[in-house]
């Protein structure tokens, strides 16, 4: 995929890695490499199931690992019982004319959200999602603005996101608007967004019916770093080469080397990133300092 993402690049395409989260073999290399441009969160149909908490979960991780991609939704057509446009991508013009090439450079910006019905909009002290918010190296207050609203998905919370954790919640009666800000304080790099819960099914309303992308928040020249979600992102690396390395099917010698180069590039670029951190971890026995790979 690496190729092909490459590829699209340079014939300046979009390129979104779909299906989060999985398969998972490739996508963390794929992602450290700055070969995607966004993250699709995908419904067979809104009625059965909306936005997954694995594959939300998956993309915070690489938020706090400073990838700062939006988000996008996407509809697997698999059978005529999935539901074509259930989840849908909400993506800014602004004052562009609506051309495929403008709606690509409005996903690579981020300023988007993925609903399977609620409209919601975020800012964070005036700036909207793809945005950067650059604080004093001590940090400071900050204010976020939401606002929501649905016309058939009921609208049980709205949850502001901060670093992955939920900072605030405001719950409802099944409400089909509702707006609100929060004041923050903010110390150390982040992220922000908004999260959406309701659902067309009674019985389940804590399902995530929309999510925004984020807002990066820096102090200072900080970036945007959480060591557990890092070597996370390592290990999935690490177990990407032990398969091609061992069980996978084997391609010619050249395809096979330049897939092993791929892996072990994004690998580097990593690993290095965490050493620059001043952190260190427990590498495992493929990947030690000084022996053979």
């Amino acid at each position: 995929m690496a190729e092909w993402a490459e590829r699209c690049i340079a014939q300046h395409g979009l390129v979104v890695m779909p299906h989060a989260p999985n398969p998972q073999l490739e996508r963390v290399a794929d992602v450290v490499l700055d070969l995607v441009h966004a993250i699709e969160f995908m419904s067979f149909n809104p009625f059965d199931w909306q936005l997954l908490p694995t594959a939300v979960a998956d993309w915070y991780r690489f938020l706090n690992v400073g990838y700062h991609l939006p988000i996008v939704g996407g509809s697997d057509k698999m059978s005529a019982a999935s539901l074509l446009g259930g989840i849908r991508t909400y993506a800014h013009l602004g004052e562009r004319e609506l051309t495929y090439e403008n709606w690509m450079d409005a996903i690579k910006s981020g300023y988007t959200f993925v609903t399977v019905g609620p409209l919601v909009d975020m800012q964070v002290e005036g700036l909207v999602a793809g945005q950067k918010l650059t604080l004093p190296e001590s940090g400071g207050k900050i204010s976020v603005m939401w606002r929501v609203e649905s016309v058939r998905l009921p609208v049980t919370s709205v949850e502001v996101v901060v670093g992955g954790k939920m900072a605030s919640q405001e719950t409802f009666d099944s409400v089909t608007s509702a707006e609100g800000t929060l004041d923050l304080t903010i110390d150390q790099s982040t992220w922000i967004a908004v999260r959406v819960r309701g659902t067309y099914n009674d019985k389940e309303p804590d399902r995530i019916a929309a999510h925004t992308s984020a807002v990066q928040v820096l102090t200072g020249d900080a970036p945007v770093y959480n060591q557990e979600d890092a070597v996370d992102m390592l290990r999935q690396i690490e177990g990407a080469i032990a398969y091609v390395d061992t069980i996978a099917s084997r391609p010619d010698a050249d395809r096979y080397r330049k897939m092993q180069l791929t892996l072990e590039s994004a690998y580097s670029r990593l690993h290095q990133r965490m050493h620059h951190q001043g952190v260190f971890h427990q590498h495992t026995p493929l990947h030690e300092h000084g022996e053979e790979h």
